[in-house]
């Protein structure tokens, strides 16, 4: 059972200083579902690119993009986006694909939740237990994906942006900030998969395999 005392504690330390800002950097989970067909061919990940201007830290910058690309590789093959998932130094050929990624925004924002402190008082430590929100989470997150061919042509492309607000409680996924955002960069790139394979073209001649509901 947790203790109270870290939820009290974490706020003391938010209210001292306003907020904590962060930027969400995985690990990127399993897909919530498979693909509704599968391109009959390999894909291949390239090395997923971080474009935020606000992350400065080139150190930061290539130990997440190595992660990230390994982690959307296992999210993409559970997914059965693809026949199969090919890793460098192998290339791609013929009909085999290639994934770009790229993030303009990792944003994370947690501020204490004005009714925190008045309502734990108030009903002791009943708030807590009862998951009574703790903190404001703000995710600001955008991400970009094309799909090219084994020339570099275009096949696809997708952007999207995920600006949400939460509560969270002791109770929830995001309370640990050990993977803060993990969930939200995780819907981000499952989002921009369902929409760019979507809009890929099965190769001449050749079914894409679609699954049975």
């Amino acid at each position: 059972m947790r203790s109270t005392l870290p939820p009290l504690t974490g706020l003391l330390m938010l209210g001292l200083g306003g907020c904590v800002s962060f930027h969400p950097a995985g690990p990127i989970g399993a897909p919530s579902e498979t693909a509704q067909s599968t391109y009959p061919h390999a894909v291949q990940v390239e090395e997923v690119q971080i474009t935020d201007r606000k992350i400065t830290n080139a150190d930061w910058r290539r130990t997440v993009s190595a992660a990230l690309t390994q982690q959307i590789g296992q999210h993409v093959e559970r997914g059965e986006y693809f026949g199969r998932l090919i890793s460098f130094p192998a290339k791609v050929e013929g009909n085999d694909v290639v994934l770009k990624f790229s993030f303009s925004s990792l944003e994370g924002k947690r501020t204490p939740h004005p009714g925190y402190i008045p309502g734990a008082l108030l009903r002791l430590t009943a708030w807590i237990w009862v998951n009574g929100p703790i903190y404001v989470d703000k995710y600001d997150l955008v991400g970009d994906l094309l799909i090219e061919n084994a020339e570099g042509k275009a096949l696809a492309s997708s952007h999207k942006a995920l600006d949400v607000q939460q509560n969270t409680g002791l109770w929830d996924h995001d309370y640990a900030a050990f993977s803060l955002g993990s969930v939200q960069l995780t819907q981000l790139v499952e989002s921009l998969l369902k929409d760019a394979t979507a809009q890929l073209p099965c190769p001449e001649g050749e079914p894409c395999e679609s699954k049975p509901d």
